[in-house]
């Protein structure tokens, strides 16, 4: 036996589906139906507007003719009984010029066109006999037999160019005596017509009329064809009938329009259609999601019962209003020590830290007023065993919004390790801001904009500025000129190299007083370092232990000097007193076997010029022992242009007998800290030795010039004097008895005892020389 089956939930969603199209398919056709008729209105609208349109034109044309005809008729009054023409010359210009519709006047007696105006545009249709021109005589012939003016054209004229030609036919006693034509140029009576302003950008014109010889239809214009949504009107002539054509640019316009319309339409027909559908479907659709979250609800609670017994955290359900602890996982029994039984028969208050229960009591009570759905709260929890944890404690209501308050879930977490860290950072971060607070190493952390973001007490202290700005005035306004190429090298090198201390950078830095102090600075590029975000700088001073090294090596260089300059002194003293001790043992050697009583008088005579040598030997090497031992060399502010003018005027015989010439170019301002008396020597001796050694062969200029250089002072003493070959004598300029010149009266002291004076005050010296040129001595004072 077959066994039928009916299906409900088929026939169910089958009539829905077909009652949304029936729905949608109606709307539709009245959609259709109404969109058509708009159509219509639309296109009978437009037909109205080309009709009244035309209308205007016609009714333009219509009158310029008149006035053409009145012209003409003006014209034809001045033809006599006779047939002459008066006043045409001045008839004519009032006639054209003063109507705007006519572009000229032709008389044409017997059908010959004898006279035109204006002349030269028309000159070329003198004589032209349009009676014998078959192809333009039958308007004119027509214009005979109806006594009547005519109007033909447009025509292309013998003298160029289109024009309609009104010719009005004179007659004399009854018989035909000429016409009186005028002109009207096409494009003239175009423009007088207003089918420009018209038209627009909607519209464009045409015009026609039948040709009296083809009889066919001919048109004017070439910018508009005619085509089936054109319009046109006839106008009536005296020679037939125009027309204007009007015909539309956009000819689906109207459609155009109504096509956003009919998508519309189409989109709302679908949608009701739709709408419909869903609606009686929508019983069908309930039942379904009914059953759906049936399942989904019972599935949804299994899962929580799931999480909430394997959650990683502890989590309770908790009475809100009596505070009784309803169930828990196995996370949050852990955490307590409590098994599950114990823990049911406890209130939370029992297991919280007494310190933490207001607060908690507090959120809580919000919670159940449903002032707020949830809460967070860092809180301490006492185990069964009596150790206090620290927990974040995370509540959220269970029942809803707006109903009586029920059960919330309590989630827990146990943060007591972080706690207890975070206790431990708090105290090492106080002990280590103490020891920077306290320390006398300054601290800086700098950003990339050269913008302060920290600095330590140490910076007042030490630099006695309350506030340092690299903003304003950059970082190396603190930093000592020769010292900041070494502190950019340093600052690229850390940019290379993050995160690792650039250390040892010894330099010297500005404090509040504009003075320098030695630094020993240490560079750590933490630009990328979170909560640091710039360089960390650490100076420490270290000026004593600086400048009591630069002591040290200053004292070892003096002691070096020294001990070079004793070395020196005991070759100079050994060599020049073994000279003078051998001299004299040999003259008192011959002294002892001589006995010619005159040549032991010579031989002592010799002796005594050795003696005197000798002492003046020993009175040189005096002044440098006193120059080189001399430890407390008194030292003054001296105005070194009143020391050379003052040297000038002892020397003023000895300039004069030399003849030479003096230009001094020093500063009234240059002083500089130097012994008086080694002042005055260097500059005598440096001026002595440009008269002694000047070349016979020119005039003697000597030039004094004094300017600073790297913040030092500087003397030069110039002349063109005979010069020295440094190439040669260079390396023994300075030495004592070192002489150049071949002169006898050269000792070879003064340079050695200069040079001596001037580095004894810590100056130095320096020497251009070129034979037969001149020399420059450069003295350069500390």
């Amino acid at each position: 036996m077959t066994t039928r089956s009916s299906n409900p939930s088929g026939i169910a969603n089958r009539k829905p589906l077909f009652f949304g199209l029936l729905a949608g398919l109606f709307l539709l056709v009245a959609g259709l139906f109404m969109l058509w008729q708009r159509y219509q209105i639309l296109l009978e609208n437009r037909q109205g507007e080309m009709s009244g349109i035309v209308e205007v034109v016609g009714q333009n044309i219509e009158q310029s003719l008149k006035y053409s005809y009145s012209a003409a008729t003006s014209l034809a009054l001045q033809v006599d009984e006779n047939g002459e023409i008066r006043n045409f010359d001045k008839v004519a210009p009032q006639l054209v010029d003063n109507n705007p519709n006519i572009d000229g006047i032709q008389i044409v007696p017997k059908g010959i066109i004898t006279r035109v105006y204006p002349y030269e545009p028309n000159k070329e249709a003198i004589n032209y006999n349009i009676l014998k021109d078959s192809t333009r005589n039958q308007e004119a012939l027509k214009a005979i037999d109806e006594r009547r003016m005519f109007f033909a054209g447009p025509l292309e004229l013998r003298q160029g160019g289109m024009a309609v030609i009104g010719r009005l036919p004179v007659f004399i006693d009854n018989e035909f005596w000429g016409f009186v034509a005028v002109l009207i140029d096409f494009d003239n009576l175009v423009d007088q017509s207003g089918i420009h302003n018209l038209a627009g950008d909607e519209y464009r014109f045409q015009f026609s009329k039948t040709d009296p010889v083809t009889g066919g239809e001919k048109f004017f214009l070439s910018e508009a064809e005619i085509s089936d949504f054109s319009y046109s009107e006839g106008i009536s002539l005296p020679d037939g009938d125009w027309k204007i054509h009007i015909i539309p640019v956009s000819p689906s316009r109207p459609l155009y329009i109504l096509i956003p319309v009919g998508l519309l339409i189409l989109v709302l027909s679908g949608s009701f259609g739709w709408i419909i559908y869903n609606a009686l479907k929508q019983p069908a659709l309930l039942a379904e999601k009914l059953q759906q979250q049936a399942g989904e609800l019972a599935e949804t609670e299994m899962r929580f019962r799931t999480i909430f017994n394997q959650a990683a955290i502890g989590m309770a359900r908790v009475n809100t209003q009596t505070g009784e602890i309803l169930e828990t996982n196995k996370k949050f029994r852990e955490l307590l020590g409590y098994s599950k039984k114990e823990l049911h028969q406890m209130v939370h208050t029992q297991i919280s830290h007494p310190e933490d229960i207001a607060e908690n009591l507090e959120l809580m009570h919000d919670l159940e007023q449903n002032r707020i759905r949830e809460y967070s709260l860092r809180k301490r929890l006492i185990r069964k065993d009596g150790e206090v944890i620290w927990i974040n404690l995370n509540v959220s209501a269970l029942w809803p919004k707006g109903e009586e308050a029920s059960t919330h879930i309590a989630l827990v977490e146990d943060v007591s390790a972080r706690v207890h860290a975070k206790k431990r950072l708090k105290y090492n971060e106080k002990r280590f801001r103490s020891l920077v607070e306290n320390s006398d190493e300054i601290i800086l952390i700098i950003n990339a904009e050269n913008e302060v973001l920290y600095y330590s007490p140490a910076l007042t202290k030490v630099s006695g500025y309350e506030n340092i700005d690299f903003v304003g005035n950059g970082v190396l306004h603190y930093i000592h000129p020769d010292d900041q190429d070494l502190l950019r090298e340093k600052v690229e090198t850390s940019y290379a190299r993050p995160a690792e201390p650039i250390t040892d950078i010894i330099l010297r830095v500005k404090d509040s007083n504009d003075n320098w102090f030695w630094v020993n600075a240490t560079l750590t590029n933490m630009l990328e370092t979170e909560h640091v975000n710039g360089f960390v700088v650490n100076l420490r001073d270290i000026t004593e232990k600086r400048e009591a090294e630069l002591n040290l090596v200053k004292s070892y260089e003096l002691v070096m000097e020294q001990n070079k300059r004793l070395l020196n002194f005991a070759y100079i003293v050994s060599h020049n007193l073994r000279s003078h001790s051998s001299n004299m043992q040999s003259i008192l050697e011959l002294l002892d076997g001589e006995q010619d009583e005159r040549e032991r008088e010579n031989y002592l005579k010799l002796l005594e010029k050795v003696s005197a040598n000798l002492d003046q030997s020993l009175s040189d090497l005096n002044e440098v022992v006193s120059i080189n031992t001399n430890l407390d060399i008194e030292v003054e502010s001296i105005r070194v242009l009143e020391v050379v003018n003052q040297t000038l005027e002892m020397l003023r015989h000895q300039i004069c007998q030399a003849g030479a010439s003096i230009d001094i170019d020093i500063p009234e301002q240059m002083r500089v800290n130097f012994n008086p008396a080694y002042m005055e020597s260097v500059i005598l001796n440096f001026l002595t030795n440009a008269l002694r050694y000047s070349d016979e062969s020119r005039k003697l200029k000597i030039q004094l010039k004094a300017y600073p250089e790297n913040g030092k002072w500087q003397l030069e003493f110039s002349d063109n004097g005979i010069g020295i070959d440094l190439e040669k004598h260079g390396d023994k300029l300075f030495g004592l008895y070192k002489t150049f010149s071949g002169r006898k009266d050269a000792r070879g002291v003064g340079l050695f005892i200069t040079k001596n004076q001037i580095n004894a005050m810590g100056g130095g010296i320096e020497v251009k020389s070129q034979p037969g040129v001149g020399t420059t001595f450069k003295v350069s004072f500390q």
